[in-house]
């Protein structure tokens, strides 16, 4: 048998040696420690929180809130409690009042058309500048600046360009 060091028989990684010894407890350990806590709590203290808090005490239990615990959101009135403040008026001041309020919707309605007015012309100037654009992009293009600019326009070339109708002696 060949002579092995003590510390290679024995090896085990550098990850397996912080492992070892050492637990890891799962989520159900920690959920159950919580699930005890919460019902000695609500164990201890239901009476009070059923009487101050019942909304707590069921939240913590996961249940609905049941109804008699519900608060209501309005409270119960005849249904012509509410009396609106034009019928307490005289008819001489409801009269009043309504031309007031004719007025001021009158003032809102105007200032809506003029700023839809203003809108509308602003809209108007800004489609004829992109017409005006478009159309003197016709006369913005890339050019070769390599050939002649007067190729085929100028000159003799011109003048070969046209049909003759008679031949030169």
């Amino acid at each position: 048998m060949k002579k092995i060091r003590h510390h290679s028989r024995n090896y085990c990684s550098k990850w397996r040696r912080s492992k070892l010894g050492k637990t890891k407890p799962n989520h159900l350990y920690f959920a159950r420690l919580i699930k005890k806590e919460t019902e000695d709590f609500l164990r201890e203290n239901k009476n009070y929180l059923l009487t101050y808090k019942p909304e707590t005490y069921y939240a913590m239990k996961n249940q609905k809130l049941p109804k008699k615990y519900q608060v209501k959101s309005f409270p119960p009135a005849p249904v012509n409690a509410h009396i609106p403040p034009q019928s307490k008026l005289t008819p001489e001041e409801l009269k009043v009042e309504m031309e007031r309020e004719k007025q001021v919707k009158e003032e809102k309605n105007k200032k809506y058309w003029d700023k839809k007015c203003q809108q509308h012309l602003k809209e108007k100037q800004a489609s004829e500048r992109m017409r005006m654009i478009e159309k003197h992009k016709q006369y913005i293009y890339w050019t070769n600046p390599f050939p002649s600019i007067n190729q085929n326009r100028l000159g003799s070339s011109r003048v070969m360009q046209k049909e003759k109708n008679y031949e030169y002696y």
